[in-house]
């Protein structure tokens, strides 16, 4: 199954094209409910990487859950897999409302200033970004974003 690492997580060599296409039922339906395409982006060949798989999934479930709050109606977000030098790099991209580059700074920050309801006035705690760099980091990973306001918005994940 798999010995503790030094920040103690049991991960586990993980099929990142099966594990990314498990975590989107649930998404899928209220992605449905508000008129919302979630679409899949997997390579052919299958990735790997090391992960706890249910604490990962809460990175996945947080980004998902915001592209889904900021995305309108008639919009798409996918979740994409790659393999890049040597890396597995996922993507949650959306169509939605984009990020003011100005808040992109402090976007992971515990408590950050820049938390925002949802379009349909979904409640946030401005936590969930902050969990998510430490659990990708935990990870031996990086995780960032690329967006525009009006444009939407990319997060990226990197794990070894």
């Amino acid at each position: 199954m798999g010995d503790l690492d030094e920040h103690g997580l049991r991960k586990v060599p993980t099929e990142l094209n099966t594990y990314l296409t498990e975590r989107l039922p649930v998404h899928r339906l209220v992605a449905q409910d508000e008129g919302i395409t979630l679409a899949l982006d997997l390579p052919a060949e299958s990735v790997y990487a090391a992960l706890q798989p249910e604490k990962f999934a809460r990175v996945l479930d947080n980004l998902l859950s915001n592209a889904l709050k900021f995305t309108p109606a008639g919009g798409t977000i996918t979740l994409g897999l790659q393999w890049h030098d040597g890396r597995a790099r996922i993507r949650v991209q959306d169509t939605g409302i984009g990020i003011p580059s100005q808040l992109h700074a402090q976007l992971f920050d515990k408590f950050n200033p820049s938390r925002r309801t949802g379009l349909q006035g979904e409640p946030t705690t401005g936590l969930g970004l902050f969990i998510a760099k430490q659990i990708v980091e935990l990870h031996g990973g990086q995780i960032w974003l690329e967006s525009r306001e009006q444009h939407g918005t990319t997060f990226f994940l990197e794990l070894p």
